[in-house]
């Protein structure tokens, strides 16, 4: 026993630690791809305001230009005179391009006219009306966006943005810059971003931060999502950021990525640590588990004792201890297991014998005897009511005929049920107002009302249960008709409904004589009975219907005397 217990305990205190760090490996590389993630997240986040910061600038600069009064008198003079001071503004253009640290500046006429360069002074008098973004210009609009021009006969890309020069209400000319992305506005961006920027275009590697030759930075692109690559043995998350004109249209891919190689090796460090724990947990536990043995193997050998004494049947058993820890609980768990499997089979026993009654019910005479007193109370009410002219008599004799079809509908019903195979009518359920079943059924003793021997508190609260109504009137009906029995004339007899915990609650209180001790035991088994005349039914029938509805009938005792008689019923949804 001893060794087995010891087993049971080193692998149920291993296996925690084998899964723990499972887990916190798999939980730390999430992490580490979850921080790398954020990492990236922030440093794209950087890159882009630069990048739109960076848009936004030249358009700016260029907007200015656009609005100065000296080039719009020269421009304003071409347009109108045809005459051009063809050095002086080339020679302006060329300043505005270093004074506002561009790479490249055009100025144009009102039909789109190279007037004047500042990259290439040389270069004039040539038409770029036809180019998509100087045409919006000449439309009078502002854009920025990003192109590919040729400068010294290469093709560069570059962030530019152009404006018309306005006169009134009319273009006279257009103004274009711009900024080549290069490497050095990658260096400049990566200070700012702290990321590492690969620019691509066509497949091709035009730039990037990433010390090496283009060929020999090695990297697939793989669509938009952000990845995992190495660029000269460093791990990288990286993210494609397409780069577009202004009428969206992809120029090229700007790779933003950072490097993982700090995170990694500190998770791995974590990871070490993790191993360490759990060798060091299964020497614990190794010692632990040893030492736990011996004292956990006596109270369980105990509790395999006594279980087999409950196999037997008897279940008259209490584990004592005075142990308060895990062992303790696992005793006191077992004791209240016990006292459970005792009331269960207490219960069993008691369904058997409702199950006993069911066979020798073929004696309906007590189940026959509750409807035919409703209905000859209501014919004795009528006949008293029409012997006294009573001006309510009309009314009386609706509500007496209504009373005896009801009654005799259900005396049919009992005896057609009762008559095949002795069984007792399943019930069928309705959502009822257990406040207004109840009053129904009170109306049936109007003699005891009037004569205060039965006092009625309905709930002011509605309470709809699912039910069978015939079935739950029928056993509030033997339970009250037992308790004004009991009372005798001169007693009294209270009946009330509520609500508590969720629960519909009929309360029929008297002030009877109430139940010795002994007679409490049989109030439920068949035929028992302690009037001379009594069949011994009434309760036995009335539990059976309770049970059936999944609600609870309790008798106890009434601290003023007599008896206490509780009817639980679930309230509906």
């Amino acid at each position: 026993m001893r060794k087995k217990i010891f087993l049971v305990l080193l692998i149920a205190s291993v296996l925690p630690f084998i899964g723990v760090t499972t887990v916190l490996h798999f939980v730390t590389v999430e992490q580490q791809q979850d921080l790398a993630q954020k990492r990236l997240s922030m440093v794209i986040s950087g890159v882009v305001s630069s990048y739109d910061r960076t848009a936004a600038g030249i358009l700016a600069q260029v907007r200015t230009l656009a609005s100065n009064d000296e080039l719009t008198r020269t421009l304003l003079l071409t347009d109108e005179i045809g005459f051009i001071d063809q050095p002086a503004l080339i020679k302006s253009t060329v300043n505005y391009m270093n004074l506002l640290n561009l790479d490249y500046l055009i100025v144009t006429g009102p039909h789109g006219k190279v007037l004047a360069q500042g990259h290439e002074p040389i270069m004039f008098g040539f038409s770029i009306a036809e180019e998509p973004i100087i045409n919006e210009a000449l439309l009078g609009q502002q854009v920025h966006s990003l192109g590919i021009r040729e400068i010294e006969g290469k093709p560069k890309m570059m962030m530019m943005a152009v404006a018309p020069v306005w006169f009134k209400d009319r273009v006279i000319g257009v103004v274009a810059g711009g900024v080549i992305i290069d490497e050095a506005y990658l260096e400049d961006l990566k200070g700012l971003a702290g990321a590492e920027l690969i620019l691509v275009r066509d497949d091709v590697i035009e730039a990037s931060t990433i010390p090496g030759k283009a060929e020999e930075i090695k990297l697939k692109i793989k669509g938009g999502d952000i990845y995992t690559t190495e660029l000269r043995d460093i791990p990288y998350n990286f993210c494609l950021f397409p780069l577009v004109d202004f009428t969206d249209e992809k120029i090229a891919n700007l790779l933003i990525g950072v490097s993982t190689y700090d995170l990694k090796t500190a998770f791995n460090k974590v990871s070490l640590i993790f191993i360490l724990f759990a060798g060091g947990g299964f020497i614990l536990a190794f010692v632990l588990a040893w030492g736990f043995a011996h004292k956990i193997s006596k109270p369980i050998t105990m509790l395999a004792g006594v279980a087999s004494r409950m196999a037997t049947g008897d279940f008259e058993v209490d584990v004592k201890t005075n142990r308060s820890d895990e062992i303790g609980q696992l005793i006191a768990s077992f004791n209240s297991m016990a006292a459970d499997l005792k009331e269960y089979h207490q219960k069993l026993i008691d369904s058997e014998r409702m199950t006993a009654f069911t066979q020798m019910a073929q004696k309906v005479a007590h189940e026959i005897k509750n409807p035919l007193t409703p209905i000859q109370v209501s014919i004795q009410d009528l006949r008293r009511s029409y012997n006294n002219n009573d001006k309510d008599f009309p009314e009386i004799l609706k509500k007496s005929c209504n009373t005896v079809l009801e009654e005799v509908s259900t005396l049919l019903k009992i005896v057609r049920e009762f008559s095949e195979f002795a069984r007792f009518p399943k019930p069928q359920f309705d959502r009822e107002d257990l406040n207004e079943l109840v009053d129904s059924l009170a109306t049936l003793y109007s003699a005891d009302k009037q004569a205060n021997r039965l006092v009625i508190h309905l709930s002011d609260r509605k309470l709809s249960v699912d039910v069978d109504r015939d079935q739950i009137k029928r056993a509030v009906h033997n339970v009250l008709k037992n308790a004004l029995e009991a009372t005798g004339q001169t007693g009294k007899v209270e009946l009330a409904t509520y609500e508590e915990n969720s629960f519909a609650v009929i309360q029929i209180t008297d002030n009877g004589p109430g139940f010795s001790p002994q007679a409490k035991k049989n109030l439920f088994s068949p035929y028992f009975t302690t009037k001379p005349k009594g069949s011994g039914l009434g309760l036995v029938i009335a539990k059976k219907i309770i049970t059936e509805h999944n609600g609870t009938i309790h008798i106890d005792d009434n601290a003023n005397g007599g008896t206490v008689v509780k009817i639980k019923l679930r309230i509906a949804g």
